[in-house]
């Protein structure tokens, strides 16, 4: 599948998708705030297909909520742009998940997350949510690739 990808503020129909997806209200945020770091990925069409945004509360810490309808759009290329941006801004990113959002929990764990913890109505101040953080080190996205292996040239 061919996605679209914008890397601006949130459209208000990506903003809808997100809130309808995540069920937390982003209709208030201020997506051209310089906090935000927001991706949308389209169909051919125009209909959204994901929303990625990642916010920097503080200087060193970038939250992160993803909602997609078709996790193809996440390639390889494009979490590796997304990882090498978060982390030249933050030393570390976290990610919450409702505990009975199973589908969630795998996305996080598969990205590379670690479980840090549990936090009573984090989110919203309604949601009880678990908690993965990422810091640089462990980020498997933006490793450097290993040097091509040199053969030795015929005499």
């Amino acid at each position: 599948m061919k996605s679209k990808l914008s890397f601006a503020p949130l459209r208000p129909d990506a903003v809808a998708f997100l809130s309808n997806a995540t069920e937390i209200d982003f209709y208030r945020a201020d997506f051209t705030a310089p906090q935000w770091l927001c991706i949308t990925a389209r169909s051919p069409e125009g209909s959204v297909l994901g929303v990625f945004i990642a916010e920097f509360q503080v200087w060193f810490d970038a939250h992160i909520t993803c909602a997609i309808t078709d996790p193809r759009f996440l390639t390889r290329k494009l979490l590796h742009a997304i990882f090498y941006t978060l982390f030249s801004r933050a030393s570390r990113i976290t990610a919450y998940s409702r505990p009975e959002n199973e589908a969630s929990i795998r996305i996080i764990k598969h990205l590379g997350f670690q479980y840090e913890g549990y936090m009573r109505f984090a989110i919203e101040g309604k949601w009880d949510a678990m908690v993965f953080g990422m810091v640089q080190p462990e980020c498997r996205w933006i490793r450097a690739p290993k040097p091509p292996i040199e053969f030795a040239k015929a005499a």
